[in-house]
């Protein structure tokens, strides 16, 4: 019997950690990337007990540096034979102007930049899977322009969170498009998706105090949140779909600009001039 080998980012908790129970619980041999080893640990060992599956690994890294996405990807390439689905679902939203290690605006690292590099560095592995699928969780935040290296370096002063955010989910969109016309013919397909509007620790701390009790009342929990990347990994409806945006099981239009083939171009090789130290052999 063929086991699917699915490597899941932000495993820890949210909709990774719920993508990653119900994977294990279809078969799959799941492998979870979290940052904290304490906290990866613990969701590693629960998703072990709900689902009675022993093929649950853990990796480690901070998706915010550029080193530890190859030392991540370093471990896969040198532990599996192959992988057949990528999940590319860590994300962050930071309520002030930072910057990552390597110099990049935080949230356009964490959203974009992380999710690009480790695609690259583990290419050849899905390449190598019978047909390996790529997903990248995205949002209907999306930005209207969209320019590369404003992205990448915006102004520090006319920074706000929500707009940073919009910003790098268009990236993503962008790179899913141009990666799956690139990808044609190889048998990789490359969707993103919306997950939904869901209630996770991380978008409570985003609101009011008062606010929060309101927030688990109206918005979706993790497990519907995950339910639109697993539709994604598992179904055959979408086996030799790509280059698709997914809202629930249908699909759907994203910003004009996220379709201009020469932004998505200018974007690419933006991307790979950043990450070029990394993705040498």
């Amino acid at each position: 019997m063929y086991v699917k080998t699915s490597l899941i980012t932000g495993a820890n908790s949210g909709i990774g950690y719920a993508t990653a129970e119900e994977l294990a619980r279809q078969g799959h041999h799941v492998i979870m990337v979290c940052r904290d080893e304490q906290r990866g640990k613990a969701a590693q060992q629960a998703v072990i007990q709900q689902t009675g599956s022993s093929k649950v690994d853990l990796l480690l890294a901070d998706l915010s540096s550029f080193k530890e996405i190859a030392r991540l990807a370093q471990q896969v390439n040198e532990r599996y034979d192959k992988l057949d689905v990528l999940i590319n679902n860590a994300g962050g939203l930071f309520g002030s102007y930072m910057t990552s290690k390597d110099g990049f605006e935080q949230t356009f690292a964490v959203n974009y930049l992380a999710p690009f590099l480790l695609t690259c560095l583990l290419l050849h592995k899905l390449k190598a899977s019978e047909a390996g699928r790529i997903i990248n969780v995205a949002s209907i935040m999306q930005a209207k322009q969209f320019e590369p290296d404003h992205a990448a370096h915006p102004s520090q002063t006319a920074y706000r969170s929500m707009k940073a955010y919009g910003t790098a989910k268009t990236a993503v969109l962008m790179m899913t498009y141009h990666l799956a016309k690139e990808l044609s013919g190889s048998g990789v397909t490359v969707n993103a998706l919306h997950p939904g509007v869901i209630y996770t620790p991380q978008s409570a701390k985003t609101a009011p105090a008062f606010a929060r009790p309101l927030m688990k009342l109206f918005m979706q929990s993790p497990k519907q949140g995950a339910r639109t990347s697993i539709y994604l990994a598992t179904s055959d409806e979408v086996g030799k779909t790509t280059g698709e945006f997914f809202k629930g099981t249908q699909k759907a239009r994203t910003v004009p600009v996220t379709y201009n083939a020469e932004k998505q171009k200018e974007l690419h090789e933006n991307s790979m001039e950043w990450t070029s130290t990394y993705l040498k052999d």
